[in-house]
């Protein structure tokens, strides 16, 4: 998952990427199906992101979360915020009631799981966005928690970066002209660490934006000022907006 993850960083067109990764969890936690979920749980409403395997696109998932998500046992817990870090499984907290349930009973027939182990990321108050691995017969074990717990922050910063790269993407065309990364060499993670520099964000900021540490974000910058041969952060932008990597501000836009 570690190799998956940095190749994802690397990628100019992330749009699939969590395609692999429940993929790449449906094989590693031995599931019958493996998806990411994002609910709005005070609107009460809630979709699946993505999905494995290939069947489970058919199924009515999103039918399924927005009419049980409110009687999830995990899903509640996640709710109260206290404990929405925690890689569960339903079998720790779940009670006889779940499992005579409705919920519990759509899906055992419609995707065959009766095993649940959730694995969240880092969302907004009131958001919950998790994975979800589920099979049936035996529930996870503690090696399968202690895998989901050690990835957690690595699909966190994936996550924040897939955030922050739409982001790029969707404001790159108010650019004048559409420059090539590819002049300068600069991978998708480094662009994306350019926008936030170009948003005048501190080293701090975009570490905790990009889930990452400072560190780590110092060496990107020490690399965007290698690659552009720059010296400092306000002429690394300027560069860029004039190469077309950023888009110019309004006021230069206006009066070209």
């Amino acid at each position: 998952m570690l190799g998956l993850a940095a190749d994802l960083l690397k990628s100019p067109h992330p749009e699939h990427s969590w395609s692999f990764v429940v993929t790449e969890l449906l094989g590693a936690l031995h599931g019958r199906m493996s998806v990411l979920v994002d609910l709005d749980w005070r609107a009460g409403r809630g979709r699946m992101l993505a999905g494995a395997p290939e069947w489970l696109r058919q199924a009515p998932m999103n039918t399924l979360i927005n009419t049980h998500m409110h009687e999830h046992p995990l899903m509640q817990q996640y709710a109260a915020s206290k404990a929405l870090r925690l890689v569960r499984t339903l079998d720790e907290i779940a009670d006889a009631r779940w499992y005579r349930s409705e919920a519990f009973a759509a899906g055992r027939e419609v995707i065959g799981i009766t095993r649940q182990l959730a694995l969240p990321l880092r969302c907004p108050q009131g958001k919950i966005r998790t994975l979800i691995v589920g099979r049936a017969g035996r529930d996870f074990a503690e090696h399968d928690r202690h895998y989901a717990r050690r990835l957690q922050p690595i699909l966190d910063a994936l996550d924040a970066h897939l955030v922050e790269h739409r982001r790029y993407r969707q404001v790159l065309p108010m650019a004048a002209q559409r420059g090539d990364p590819a002049v300068f060499e600069l991978t998708p993670r480094e662009l994306v660490v350019l926008a936030l520099l170009a948003e005048g964000l501190t080293a701090q900021a975009i570490a905790h934006r990009l889930a990452i540490s400072p560190h780590t974000v110092v060496k990107h910058q020490q690399n965007l000022y290698r690659k552009m041969r720059t010296r400092d952060r306000l002429s690394t932008v300027l560069i860029a907006q004039r190469e077309g990597l950023l888009p110019l501000p309004s006021c230069a836009r206006t009066t070209v």
